[in-house]
């Protein structure tokens, strides 16, 4: 895997102008922005409308977790996460 990182929304945006990605795993707790309102202004490009996203975040409070998945992911996974079930679930979209 080629792997990018941004560490706010923000950042993410700019670099999802300029590259093209096969997936994103997008954290619930950002600067600036939560992960629920970048996944949601993600899937306003209709460039990025169909790339998967997966949260992948230390947030369990099961409200937010069904707020989250009200929006549709195609994952949520708990940090700290087994390096196998991550590579799995990234398989599943390959």
């Amino acid at each position: 895997f080629e792997v990018a990182t941004a560490i706010s929304g923000k950042i993410a945006y700019k670099f999802l102008e300029k590259k093209k990605t096969d997936i994103i795993l997008l954290d619930y707790e950002m600067p600036e922005e939560n992960g629920p309102t970048v996944f949601f202004k993600l899937r306003q490009k209709p460039e990025l409308s169909s790339v998967p996203i997966i949260f992948l975040t230390g947030v369990a409070d099961r409200d937010k977790i069904r707020e989250v998945l009200s929006l549709k992911p195609q994952g949520y996974l708990l940090k700290p996460i087994d390096k196998e079930k991550l590579l799995g679930t990234l398989d599943k979209f390959a």
